[in-house]
């Protein structure tokens, strides 16, 4: 993708998921030392729910960052930058958070982010993955047309969001498609592609670019993989 799908809605993202803390609360209770690297931060939700010495986020997305920011939270600095390309020196654990590693485009763009991670991880802390689990009942549904998604109160006008879904099950791609509007007219619009993870795959590319998977879970409470459950969650250590 070379435009940025948050650059106009960042604000909207902020209020729609700001009350979300399942995944926090489930990476604080895992959480192992004091020097935190969060990827795909957004608007900072996860950095400000960690209560480690010192959290750094790290997005592409600068409209978002900006957002982040604006919080005023005790969070160390927020950083623009590509997951696949950083070297902010040493930490005690990286954390991927909601889905933001399967965005990533191809093989290339995982193994770079991985060796990335690595190298962060020096002294051989977690590196904790989050993405969508495959909702294997509705592989052979090419395309699920536009639905209402989420709607409320953003700046005194109302929003809401709607999402059409278009799936590829050949290459792994979940493709989805959400257009924003407000009574005054106003509309925009967000693409987000997302490559789906098997959990054999997750095991090979792991072991591939240096780490094992140390514990897998199917949820944010530490539930295990089963079927129908939401999130593919992986702890992996350095090898």
């Amino acid at each position: 993708m070379t435009t940025d799908p948050y650059a106009k809605i960042a604000a909207i993202y902020d209020v729609e998921f700001r009350s979300a803390n399942a995944d926090t609360i489930g990476y604080e209770s895992r959480r192992q030392g004091q020097r935190v690297l969060v990827l795909g931060c957004g608007t900072g939700r996860v950095c400000r729910g960690l209560h480690a010495g010192e959290v750094v986020g790290l997005d592409l997305s600068e409209p978002m960052l900006e957002v982040a920011r604006a919080q005023g939270r005790p969070v160390e600095r927020y950083v623009a930058a590509s997951m696949t390309s950083f070297d902010l020196g040493a930490f005690d654990e990286v954390i991927i958070p909601n889905g933001a590693f399967a965005f990533l485009p191809d093989r290339a763009a995982r193994a770079a982010c991985l060796a990335a991670c690595r190298a962060a991880l020096s002294a051989g802390g977690p590196l904790t993955i989050d993405v969508p689990m495959p909702d294997h009942a509705r592989q052979g549904e090419a395309h699920l047309p536009e639905l209402p998604a989420w709607e409320g109160e953003v700046e005194g006008r109302h929003v809401w969001r709607t999402r059409e879904t278009f799936r590829d099950p050949v290459a792994q791609r979940l493709r989805l498609l959400d257009r924003y509007r407000d009574e005054t007219g106003w509309t925009a619009q967000s693409e987000l592609v997302l490559h789906t993870f098997s959990v054999d795959e997750v095991h090979w590319m792991l072991e591939a670019n240096g780490f094992y998977a140390d514990r897998m879970w199917g949820d944010h409470t530490g539930g295990p993989l089963r079927p129908g459950c939401p999130r593919l969650l992986v702890r992996a250590l350095p090898l």
